[in-house]
């Protein structure tokens, strides 16, 4: 989901989904519980979020820990 992904100056976060259910938009095909990941550029760490709050929060909290 390339449109989706989110660009930072640290690294990027990556969304993802079923490529049946992008190709024919049938629920039944639609993954559950596929939270973005967050890859930082400058060591390669990858940092799992969530599903329950909204990405931008998953995001703040992301750059606290790398002291941005």
């Amino acid at each position: 989901m390339e449109e989706c992904t989110i660009e930072k100056e640290w690294g990027w976060v990556f969304f993802y989904q079923s490529s049946e259910y992008l190709e024919s938009g049938d629920p039944d095909s639609q993954l559950a519980g596929n939270a973005p990941y967050v890859v930082n550029k400058q060591n390669g760490e990858l940092y799992s979020t969530g599903t329950a709050l909204p990405i931008e929060e998953y995001i703040d909290e992301y750059e606290k820990k790398i002291g941005l």
